[in-house]
């Protein structure tokens, strides 16, 4: 409703899923996380907000041998998400590896957009999976929060299926980014609730109820109208 209450028509989510490092409890996560977005997108459709959900992809489901196949047509995602820091998604790593590659393969086959985090550790840098950005030209992958420009700019300039957004990423980032001519392959994203959190994950009773969130994601939007003014 906060999103509805700020005028907003359509929005991409997707539903943050927590580091496991055995399949069972990964798998368990999964069909209640999947529940709670097919209740999301319910209500969505009640007050005429277009959702397009995201499969954020756990390593340790796909391990314990749910297909993404299935996944997909099971709530109609609209594409993935990968997170590097969170996930565990270790190039280095010959398992992890091999399993990035069938999720290109896949995202190839059919045609799906993939969400890369992006960060400022040398976890979530996006540099780390050039191979497959390079490899993979027909997969449309989507750099999120492009926080350092550096790596961001040096990837926009070698592959072409590469865009990134606004979410939590500082003005002097965008500005590099559009200075270095990239300011047409950078979308509009906020992060939220994320940011909400941020602003009151240090507070004894967090603040959520429609109201609060409503005005928060409204500040939010009034933060980055200064950031996205830049010509």
């Amino acid at each position: 409703m906060a999103l509805k209450n700020n005028g907003i028509t359509e929005t991409t989510f997707a539903y943050l899923t927590p580091l496991f490092t055995e399949s069972k409890p990964a798998i368990d996560f999964y069909y209640e996380m999947t529940q709670e977005t097919k209740d999301a997108l319910d209500f969505a459709k009640k007050i005429d907000l277009k959702v397009n959900p995201l499969y954020w992809i756990d390593p340790m489901v796909l391990f314990g041998g749910i297909t993404l196949d299935s996944i997909m047509k099971d709530l109609d995602y609209k594409g993935l998400v990968v997170h590097p820091f969170l996930n565990d998604w270790n190039p280095a790593d010959k398992k992890r590896a091999d399993l990035l590659t069938k999720v290109f393969e896949f995202t190839k086959e059919n045609n799906y957009e993939l969400y890369f985090h992006t960060g400022c550790s040398p976890t979530d840098n996006p540099l780390n999976f050039e191979k497959w950005f390079v490899e993979y030209p027909q997969v449309k992958v989507h750099l999120a929060h492009c926080k350092d420009p550096e790596p961001i700019i040096k990837l926009f300039s070698k592959c072409k299926n590469l865009v990134g957004d606004t979410a939590f990423c500082p003005q002097d980032s965008y500005e590099a980014i559009c200075k270095a001519g990239f300011k047409d392959r950078m979308f509009f994203g906020t992060d939220f609730p994320i940011s909400h959190w941020y602003q009151h994950c240090g507070e004894e009773n967090f603040p959520a109820d429609e109201q609060v969130l409503t005005e928060s994601y409204r500040k939010t939007l009034k933060e980055y109208e200064e950031i996205l003014s830049m010509k």
